[in-house]
């Protein structure tokens, strides 16, 4: 009976050690924690007054914030999640859908496959007849307009798509600016189907397993690619990409692991090796040519690699025709504080760039824009 009760105590006093472990680590941080990932607005600490502590609205602000803050909470929350993963196939990470054999995606890439997010033909038209009036007000400048349908990872990977996301599919804003924009005899790159054309010969994968933007391999083919139509279409002569060497690796790394990282896992989902090309810039005196690039996500890889700086002239990124980069990383700088004219004017060439997800809202109020500032005559 007196083992029992020296058992029971042991117990006890183990419970209640483990149950003080997240305070002492809240009070101490004597052990170091992953943070979380993706879009996480944090609680504030509240400032105590008198008459925050009298209405209640301190204690409140407070929980809320102590909640967020307690010892090894992201750990917790890591160890929940992958429950969740491992024994319910589900994901705490809004839009994020699991396919087959493990494949993940952001839902608005597979509403973009079948036409979910159709916009209608006439918004379509007139979406391309502006751009074509931007390309031809733009040449009157002697300069130019470049448009990139890049790739997703919906119309790349259909055949993974999860049972319940399988529906009958209808027009696409892809397929019919494709059509539009050819119509029109607009200056565009049509780099999905490139990318489907490559899939079953491509030598390292154009799209990962975990991530929602084209492969760092994928990429550099198509910064590639870009430049050389931009040279086939102007006059202009830009620095060229020398891969020196690739890295095969079964860590997926950067942004191939985006979607992955989102998930808040305590261990990594199923991926395959990708590959890391090195590469330098060719030519790099060939840099005069100021170039804007107006764009999705799936531009910041290629900004990243100091495309804009080492082959652009420094030219402006701005992100979803939003922010502007490099500014907006040293102070708040926003499309709709700068001097828009003189920004086109400085730049000789504009590229406007989307992934099939973000065809619906493309190009991002751009073209309003321009045409506030170049009206017709």
């Amino acid at each position: 009976m007196e083992k029992t009760e020296r058992i029971k105590k042991v117990f006890l006093n183990v419970l209640l050690l483990a149950l003080c472990v997240p305070f002492l680590q809240y009070c101490f941080h004597f052990a170091g924690e992953k943070g979380l990932k993706g879009a996480i607005i944090e609680s504030q600490k509240p400032a105590f007054s008198l008459s925050s502590f009298q209405n209640v609205k301190f204690q409140e602000e407070y929980e809320k914030y102590f909640n967020e803050k307690f010892g090894f909470r992201s750990s917790f929350v890591r160890l929940n999640n992958q429950i969740k993963y491992w024994f319910f196939q589900k994901v705490q990470a809004n839009g994020v859908v699991i396919g087959k054999e493990g494949y993940l995606y952001e839902y608005n890439y597979i509403k973009a496959y079948y036409g979910l997010d159709f916009i209608g033909d006439d918004k379509l038209e007139k979406n391309v007849m502006d751009l074509k009036y931007i390309q031809d007000r733009l040449k009157e400048m002697n300069k130019t307009l470049i448009v990139v349908l890049a790739p997703g990872k919906g119309s790349f990977f259909p055949e993974y798509f999860p049972d319940s996301c399988i529906r009958k599919g209808g027009p696409t804003n892809y397929t019919r600016y494709d059509s539009y924009m050819t119509k029109h005899k607009l200056n565009y790159v049509d780099m999905k189907s490139w990318f489907l054309k490559m899939k079953p010969t491509a030598k390292y994968p154009l799209f990962p397993k975990s991530g929602i933007h084209w492969s760092k391999y994928g990429e550099v083919l198509a910064m590639d690619s870009l430049l050389k139509f931009i040279e086939n279409k102007t006059t202009l002569k830009y620095p060229t990409i020398k891969i020196k060497s690739i890295e095969v690796s079964a860590k997926n790394k950067e942004r191939d692991y985006d979607i992955g990282e989102g998930l808040n896992l305590m261990f990594q989902t199923s991926t395959y090796p990708m590959a890391y090309p090195t590469f330098e810039i060719v030519h790099p005196e060939r840099n005069t040519h100021k170039t804007l690039v107006v764009a999705d996500s799936y531009y910041w890889g290629m900004f990243n690699s100091g495309f804009s700086s080492s082959v652009f002239k420094n030219g402006d990124f701005w992100f979803y025709n939003q922010e502007v980069y490099p500014e907006h990383f040293k102070k708040q700088t926003l499309v709709s504080s700068v001097d828009f004219k003189n920004k086109i004017e400085e730049n000789e060439v504009i590229i406007l760039l989307a992934t099939d997800a973000n065809l619906f809202k493309f190009p991002f109020g751009f073209s309003e824009l321009f045409i506030k500032n170049y009206p017709p005559k």
